[in-house]
């Protein structure tokens, strides 16, 4: 009977956890793999009813470092800006929207397990890369689409780690390195802008008009992420807006600046109007605008340096596409890193202590 009543009391006396919490009860160390895990849900605060395990996936901290990383593309580090972003992938190519996500996911996954710098996991900096892979995987991989999830996966999952040894490398920003590397490293050795004389008779001419010109700083836009579609464009522009107009002026202002000199070079017009000339240049332009301090002399640099990407990107197009591979952002990664260095030798141009926007940073 003794026995009994101690049972009764010291179970009156133990708190009762739901049943997904039960697992951390105990004296059990917090290793860093049930740390990982521990991001995909949060526990109700004192006071309010439990939240469904749907609800409480979506609030997490591992989506919302995914989503932070699928605006981190184009420099913003805001999780509402993030998911319009997603949700105009997913306006222009759902299924390219799809796999963005689980780029996203699986890179800002892998930093976790592997215990990279928790603040930058936070920001979704860990995380930006495997998006744009899952991005070219869509357009440039394989057309049968369980072999573009595992593209996905395993390139996803490579860019934090070298993106992590980047870091002890270069004292700028890391732009989108680790991207190109990754997929280059698959793209030269399938090479799928390779077509036989067939294919490029069989192909019908594409006609183009003002309203192509016109729409083309759009779709540079939405070329960022691989996507050909001027609502997409006109939603990432709408995402830049809402965390920063003056950022959204340099994506625009970039992408324009470069579809006009790729029309000024005596590029193919279809090329320019597919927005191919605009989207390095807008990454250009934003890269300045968000790391330096808004002056007359960081405007100048943001044009100029969206001209330059331009020129190099059309130079590029040629090397790379003689092996049948798109030099997806190596334009952009040059030429910012040219920007990022030029601080001490112009006057009045000067990088922002904490890089952020135009505004916050004047």
């Amino acid at each position: 009977m003794r026995s009994l009543l101690l049972s009764l009391a010291y179970r009156r006396q133990k708190p009762t956890l739901p049943a997904k919490w039960r697992c951390w009860q105990g004296p059990i160390p917090r290793h860093r793999t049930q740390i990982y895990w521990s991001n995909f849900s949060s526990a109700p605060s004192p006071g309010q009813p439990p939240k469904n395990d749907e609800d409480a996936f979506l609030r997490s901290e591992q989506v919302d470092a995914s989503t932070r990383a699928m605006g981190q593309i184009v420099f913003l580090n805001s999780v509402e800006s993030g998911r319009v972003v997603f949700l105009s992938l997913a306006l222009g190519d759902p299924t390219l929207a799809s796999l963005a996500a689980l780029g996203a996911v699986t890179a800002t996954s892998t930093s976790q397990f592997i215990g990279l710098d928790k603040n930058t996991w936070n920001d979704g900096l860990w995380g930006y890369n495997g998006a744009l892979i899952g991005c070219a995987a869509s357009v440039f991989g394989p057309s049968f689409f369980p072999y573009m999830v595992v593209s996905t996966l395993f390139g996803a999952a490579a860019t934090p780690v070298l993106s992590a040894s980047l870091k002890s490398a270069i004292t700028m920003p890391q732009w989108t390195w680790s991207f190109n590397v990754v997929a280059l490293t698959s793209l030269l050795q399938t090479r799928p802008l390779l077509k036989s004389a067939a294919d490029v008779n069989e192909t019908a001419p594409v006609s183009t008009g003002f309203t192509d010109v016109a729409l083309s700083p759009l779709l540079g836009i939405s070329q960022i992420f691989v996507v050909g579609s001027p609502i997409t464009g006109a939603g990432i522009v709408g995402a830049i807006y809402l965390y920063s107009p003056k950022l959204a002026v340099h994506a625009l202002g970039g992408s324009a600046t470069g579809c006009l000199v790729g029309l000024l070079s005596g590029a193919e017009l279809s090329d320019v109007c597919m927005g191919l000339w605009g989207y390095n240049s807008a990454l250009t332009s934003m890269a300045v605008g968000t790391f330096f301090v808004n002056s007359r002399q960081t405007m100048i640099l943001s044009a100029s340096g969206a001209a330059a990407s331009a020129a190099l990107f059309g130079a590029m197009q040629s090397l790379f596409g003689t092996h049948g591979v798109p030099c997806l952002t190596l334009p952009f990664c040059s030429v910012a890193s040219a920007c990022y260095l030029l601080e001490g030798h112009i006057p009045g141009l000067k990088l922002a202590d904490e890089p952020h926007s135009p505004e916050k940073n004047a």
